[in-house]
């Protein structure tokens, strides 16, 4: 059985391909050559109820790599601005989660470039769901 968090970042990656990107995004915290990956980064619960119902911030880090700059920049903020201003996101069909909305923490910038040519650029997204308590 698939845990709840992952499930999450599952719902935003999908989101995030249903861009199209200039490749596929996977899980994972380096992406390979033109690559984007998607992984957790430190989280902790926002609002914990008598019911165990929970609000939670998952904040998940975006890396990407590409040769061409503007191409790299033009994808990653695109995906930013797609999924933070979203007006209905995704939910589990059993009802046990709901994604409530995506904010930036960081928006793209640019970490680095590969011996290779790649440049390097990162973010992070802030994905705030509700968890059903079982």
């Amino acid at each position: 059985m698939t845990s709840v968090v992952n499930e999450v970042v599952e719902a935003v990656i999908g989101l995030m391909n249903g861009l199209e990107p200039f490749a596929v995004v996977t899980r994972g915290a380096l992406p390979t050559v033109e690559g984007i990956t998607c992984e957790i980064g430190p989280s902790r619960p926002q609002e914990v109820y008598l019911d165990k119902n929970s609000y939670l911030p998952l904040d998940v880090t975006i890396n990407a790599k590409h040769p061409d700059l503007k191409l790299l920049s033009d994808t990653l903020n695109d995906m930013h601005s797609t999924l933070t201003r979203a007006r209905s996101y995704p939910e589990d069909s059993g009802g046990r989660w709901k994604i409530v909305d995506i904010t930036n923490l960081t928006m793209p910038q640019i970490i680095g470039r590969e011996e290779n040519n790649d440049w390097l650029m990162a973010s992070s997204l802030s994905v705030r769901f509700f968890w059903k308590g079982e």
